[in-house]
């Protein structure tokens, strides 16, 4: 990058002030717009013949302002914008009377799906077989849950496990967390899709792992990025990645789990959508796994009910034994009563319901995609043919998605911006959408609001 940029050398304003203003002055006029990269410190200093010292404090001021963000091992960024607006995060989402919007930023189903007569009746199977044991705390006959996954469930995927090497946990976040303590320490290096799953990237950066995002529209050249950085493991959503959409082809989930072996590092599969979305012949990673490299965490509170907080991990043999410690010290042992009513609930119920939920998800988003092409909103659509529960929507660089959120949240429209998701600095800008929980009538108005949102500030000149 060119630096036009003149500094006055005999000037009583300090070099370093001239400097300052010289780079805002850019920022402001759109020279440099948002999130594009700044000329390094060293090319400052050569282009413009000043010491360190004054390229520094320049950016220190700037930075101190809210002009740019220092990324380390990276550089200089812009963070201003005329469209930016304040960081979103989740949590004020979630916080958000969503009865009082209609809501394209949950992934949750509708109260009206939930199985909750099917779910009440195998309560009563649980306890009128078991009696009072499934309200221990451990487990004192044969687990049902685990010999039904084992025997029937796992078996639908093409996934052969072995008992002792599938552990029960209580959702996809313990699963992640307690197979990432299991196989990493501190300094490991771990690959993440970017963007990917917040809550993952919060479990490796407390754990003090060295995160490595691996761009989306990258994925092919994978390779080249293991023999670089040498990783430990990799954490990848196969099936309607989130937030992106996309899905990956069993001939890619083949060469993951042959280029684990090679280079040996391991996979951490989180597959949270595979009952709806599975098409014959692609299946979990996990089901390709040949070297047992491969941690297949699989949880069901997204197509049931969220507050069962019910999964399971299979585990490669090597790590059984730590997966199952790290359970056991997080909390002895989810639910045994829960884990029976599942079990039930999986023998007697689950196909059914699930054959439900595909034709509730496939009209939805029949409805979804052919509003999205009325209203011209196409073009913007990460992933072209979703076959998931969301899609992302591309920004132009200079429009924050925080704003587009706060904007949308005017019209009483909520969607989830990027913030709400792991992403790297100068990357792709987006907002999620998701039609699962939304009538057909709120889904008509919250895009055509999502098109008028994107038109007018499309035609103030925000491309």
């Amino acid at each position: 990058m060119s630096v036009s940029i003149q500094l006055d050398k005999k000037s009583k304003k300090p070099l370093y002030v001239q400097l300052y203003e010289a780079l805002k002055e850019k920022i402001l006029s759109g020279e440099y717009s948002y999130m594009q990269k700044l000329p390094s410190v060293r090319h400052l200093c050569k282009a413009l013949n000043v010491n360190l010292s004054t390229v520094t404090k320049a950016l220190n001021q700037l930075q101190l302002e809210g002009y740019i963000k220092a990324v380390a091992g990276s550089g200089y960024y812009v963070v201003y914008n005329e469209y930016q607006d304040k960081v979103i995060f989740e949590e004020e989402i979630l916080s958000t009377p969503s009865s009082e919007f209609i809501n394209l930023s949950s992934s949750k189903l509708p109260y009206s799906l939930y199985p909750i007569e099917q779910f009440k009746s195998s309560i009563n199977n649980a306890i009128e077989s078991f009696g009072p044991q499934i309200f221990d705390y451990i487990e004192p006959f044969k687990n049902p849950l685990k010999e039904y996954l084992v025997e029937n469930y796992l078996e639908k995927f093409k996934i052969y496990a072995d008992p002792l090497n599938v552990i029960i946990v209580s959702g996809a976040q313990q699963g992640i967390e307690i197979t990432t303590k299991s196989l990493l320490k501190p300094g490991d290096t771990i690959f993440i899709e970017n963007p990917s799953y917040l809550g993952a990237y919060h479990i490796f950066s407390n754990m003090h792992l060295n995160v490595i995002g691996i761009d989306i529209d990258q994925m092919e050249q994978i390779e080249d990025y293991v023999k670089k950085f040498s990783p430990k493991a990799f954490y990848i959503i196969p099936f309607s990645q989130n937030p992106t959409g996309i899905s990956y082809t069993e001939e890619y989930k083949r060469y993951l789990c042959d280029i684990a072996e090679k280079y040996n590092f391991y996979l951490i599969e989180d597959d949270f959508l595979s009952d709806v979305v599975v098409e014959e012949g692609n299946f979990p990673i996990k089901a390709y796994d040949r070297h047992d490299r491969v941690f297949y965490i699989k949880s069901f509170s997204t197509l049931t009910m969220p507050a069962l907080r019910i999964g399971f991990v299979v585990s490669p043999a090597e790590f059984a034994d730590e997966v199952a410690y790290y359970k056991s010290t997080a909390d002895i042992s989810t639910s045994l009563f829960i884990q029976v009513c599942f079990a039930d609930f999986l023998k007697n119920h689950f196909d059914l319901y699930i054959q439900k939920l595909k034709s509730y998800i496939q009209e939805k988003r029949k409805l979804f995609l052919d509003l999205i092409e009325k209203y011209g909103l196409a073009s913007r659509l990460f992933t072209k043919s979703p076959k998931g529960i969301f899609v992302s929507f591309l920004l132009p660089p200079k429009i924050s998605s925080a704003y587009i959120y706060n904007k949308l949240k005017a019209e009483k429209v909520l969607v989830q911006p990027h913030t709400c998701f792991y992403h790297k600095p100068n990357s792709i800008n987006f907002f999620r959408v998701s039609f699962l929980n939304c009538s057909d009538v709120g889904l008509q108005i919250g895009i055509e609001k999502i098109r008028d949102a994107l038109k007018s500030i499309l035609q103030k000149g925000g491309e």
